[in-house]
């Protein structure tokens, strides 16, 4: 495999793995300050509970990131292991 066409392998690989792995990781963590805010209310007062709804859309944002960047790592993936099996055959 030309050096090239290895590293977008390895990059594709990267993407494919790291990309949907830190959205999942980043909504998790939009999730706890979420709740965090929510629980720091004072006794015997109700939460205001007005802005879940806009908080949690916003929290689902990093995971559509996280898709995006899987998807680019899958077509460099695919467009690496297609340049390797149907390109020129040459060492350079």
């Amino acid at each position: 495999m030309k050096p090239r066409t290895l590293k977008i392998l390895i990059t594709g690989i990267a993407l494919l793995i790291f990309g949907p792995v830190l959205g999942w990781v980043c909504c998790i963590f939009g999730f706890f300050q979420m709740q965090q805010s929510i629980a720091q209310t004072p006794p015997g007062t109700m939460p205001d509970i007005s802005q879940l709804p806009s908080r949690m859309m916003a929290n689902l944002i990093p995971i559509l990131i996280g898709l995006v960047i899987g998807a680019v790592g899958g077509f460099l993936t695919l467009y690496a292991l297609i340049t390797h099996k149907f390109g020129p055959k040459g060492d350079a």
